[in-house]
């Protein structure tokens, strides 16, 4: 199996038990179709604002082996204005 951050770590124990457990999990992990890809669009189907097209970019810090995953929409686009509803909505009163 491909490490994901190292021995031990969340991810691996995550794949492991999706190894493990999930023939349909099985094959997308043979076929490459796991993991990180940050220089795709990602398609989402939100249960209350629908779909989303969100840009993924990974923020590393480089003194740490730490990484940040961030999602965003393009300003005006139908997705930002669902991601900005979604934030309405999670706002404190």
């Amino acid at each position: 199996m491909m490490a994901l951050r190292g021995p031990g770590s969340r991810a691996a124990h995550l794949a492991d038990l999706l190894l493990e457990r999930s023939e349909e999990f099985r094959k997308r992990w043979a076929a490459h179709e796991v993991g990180i890809r940050p220089h795709e669009v990602k398609r989402y189907l939100h249960p209350s604002v629908g779909p989303l097209e969100l840009s993924c970019q990974i923020v590393q810090d480089p003194f740490q082996s730490h990484s940040l995953l961030v999602y965003t929409a393009t300003p005006g686009s139908p997705s930002h204005e669902r991601l900005m509803l979604l934030a309405a909505a999670d706002a404190p009163a």
